[in-house]
C-alpha cells in the first residue's frame, strides 16, 4: 500500500466514541431510563468498539514504524487479557445478585476478574523484557507512567469531591480500567512527536 492510498489511522476517534457511548449509557442507567439488565447488555456491546480502537492503534504504530515483534506479542496478549477481564467483570456483576451474600461462591466471583488484571500487568512486564528497541521500551514506560498519573489524580480528585459530598461514592474496581485508559492515552501521546 502506498502512502497516497493508505488511510490515516484515527484511534482517538474510536476512543472518543467508546467513552461517549459509555457516558450516555451510564447517564441513562443513573436516571433509570434503562434497567440493570439492559445497562449491562449495552455496556458489554460498547466493548465491541475495542476492535476498531485496537486495529486503528496498530495501524498507527505500523505507519510510524513502531510495530516491533515484541509490540505485536504485547498487543495480542493484552487484548486477550482485556477481553477476558471485560467478560469476567461484566459477567460477575450481572450474576452477583443471584448468589447469596458472603458465600464462598460470591468471594470467588468477586476475585475472578483479578486474574486477567494480573495477566495484563504480566503482559506489560514481559513486553519490557522482550523489547530490544530502547526507544520503544522508553515509550512504554512513559505511557505506563501517564496511566499511573491519570489514575492517581482522578482517584485523589474524586476522593476529595466525595469527601465534601459533591459527587456520589463509586466502586474501587474503576482503578484498573482507569489506569488502562491512561496507558492508552500515553501510548497515543508517545507517538505524537515522531516523524
Amino acid at each position: 500500500m502506498t502512502a497516497t492510498t493508505q488511510s490515516k489511522a484515527k484511534p482517538g476517534l474510536w476512543i472518543g466514541l467508546f467513552f461517549a457511548n459509555a457516558a450516555v449509557i451510564t447517564v441513562l442507567h443513573i436516571t433509570d431510563a434503562i434497567n440493570a439488565p439492559t445497562f449491562w447488555i449495552v455496556l458489554a456491546l460498547n466493548f465491541v468498539l475495542l476492535i476498531p480502537i485496537i486495529k486503528s492503534g496498530k495501524q498507527l504504530q505500523e505507519q510510524k514504524g513502531a510495530m516491533t515483534r515484541a509490540m505485536r506479542d504485547y498487543n495480542r496478549r493484552f487484548l486477550i487479557c482485556s477481553a477476558i477481564y471485560s467478560v469476567l467483570m461484566l459477567g460477575s456483576a450481572g450474576i452477583a445478585n443471584r448468589i447469596a451474600d458472603g458465600s464462598t461462591l460470591m468471594w470467588g466471583l468477586a476475585l475472578l476478574p483479578m486474574l486477567p488484571a494480573f495477566g495484563m500487568i504480566w503482559t506489560m512486564m514481559r513486553y519490557l523484557r522482550e523489547e530490544t528497541d530502547e526507544y520503544q521500551r522508553y515509550k512504554a514506560v512513559r505511557a505506563s507512567m501517564v496511566g499511573l498519573g491519570f489514575v492517581l489524580v482522578l482517584g485523589t480528585g474524586w476522593g476529595f469531591l466525595e469527601t465534601f459530598g459533591l459527587v456520589p461514592h463509586i466502586w474501587a474496581w474503576w482503578v484498573f480500567p482507569a489506569w488502562a485508559i491512561g496507558l492508552g492515552f500515553g501510548m497515543i501521546g508517545a507517538g505524537k512527536g515522531e516523524a
